[in-house]
This record gives C-alpha cells, structure tokens and sequence, in this order.
C-alpha cells in the first residue's frame, strides 16, 4: 500500500518524509545578517530610485475662515520636481479653478482664495506633481461646503 502524505515516502527507508524547517531557518538568519551587515558596514540603506506607489506628495484638509478658503500640499523627501496646488470650487459643469500656486522642491505649500460675494459653493484643494524621475501624481482633499455671501 503507498502511503499519500508525501511523495518522497518510501524513497529513504523510514517512511517518513524529510523535515527542511531547520534548512529554511537558517537560510533566512543568513540572508537577514547579511542584509543587516551591508547595512551596519555603508552606515545606510542603498540609495534607490523613485518606485510606482511611493507617496511623494500630501495635500492637507480643505477649510473656510470667514470667506477665506485654504488648503495646503507638499512635495515629501526623498522625492523632489515640482507641484501644482490648486483650490476649485465646483460649477454645474465641472470644477472651476480659482487659485492656483506652482512650487518646486521639497516643502509645504498653502493656498488661499476669498471667496467673499460668490455665493454657496463646494469647494476642494488637489495637488498634481510632477517628479524627478519623471513619474506624475494627483491627490485630492476633503470637499466642504462653504456659503461665501
């Protein structure tokens, strides 16, 4: 009768099959120290390029003072080119912009636009970016409703 647990069962006498778990184990304590000593010996991690899905801009809430709307974004390190913020507030035909600030290198920028005399509109912030490795990104904030008189 063949034994089903393992295919190798019956190839080494005992019956049983092999145990790498100890093998494995210590492939991986050796992979780790030697990670750990690249990095103990350069004194810091390998430097590497901008990859998809690293965040390299932020974009803060949208909020009204008075008949103030702000917002704010930034370009986070170690990221770097340069960055759109925009306020818009929205039209029945889509988002109009109403201010806008272009900047470049790594740092926070506000925006501001008085909205005094324009009525109840919603209103947004969103940053587009464009970075040093070429690669581009958009972020939106918090929509609010603001009744500007």
């Amino acid at each position: 009768m063949t034994d089903l647990r393992s295919p190798r069962s019956g190839r080494h006498g005992s019956g049983r099959p092999r145990i790498r778990t100890r093998r494995g184990v210590r492939l991986a304590a050796a992979l780790s120290l030697l990670a750990a000593g690249t990095l103990l010996t350069t004194g810091a991690a390998p430097s590497r390029p901008v990859v998809a899905g690293l965040t390299c801009t932020s974009i803060g809430p949208t909020f009204q003072d008075g008949t103030t709307i702000s917002g704010s974004g930034a370009i986070i390190a170690p990221c770097g080119g340069g960055a759109t913020l925009v306020i818009q507030r929205s039209r029945w035909y889509g988002w109009e912009d109403m201010a806008t600030v272009n900047f470049t290198g790594q740092h926070a920028q506000t925006i501001t636009y008085d909205c005094a005399g324009t009525g109840i509109h919603d209103f947004r912030t969103y940053i587009n970016s464009q970075h040093a490795d070429g690669s581009y990104e958009f972020h939106e904030s918090n929509h609010i409703n603001a009744n500007c008189g």
